[in-house]
């Protein structure tokens, strides 16, 4: 998997957010936000299979757009 566009970074249990968005960086990702609260980083990567052998990583997702529909 190949891309440019946004990347959600899971953090595992055990692992703090900043050391992983440090790592990741290591490997290549352009790290846009620390979420330490809930475990994720943010960022860029042309090479995310990169980020799945980095220590603490749980999973590599790309972002998706949520639309809440107001109406309902």
């Amino acid at each position: 998997m190949t891309t440019t566009g946004r990347l959600l970074v899971s953090v595992a249990d055990g692992h703090t957010a900043d050391d992983v968005a440090r790592a990741c960086a290591a490997a290549g990702l352009a790290v846009e936000k620390v979420l330490s609260g809930i475990g994720v980083v943010v960022g860029t990567c042309a090479d995310p299979e990169a980020l799945r052998g980095v220590t603490g990583v749980a999973a590599v997702e790309p972002d998706r757009e949520v639309r809440l529909d107001r109406d309902a």
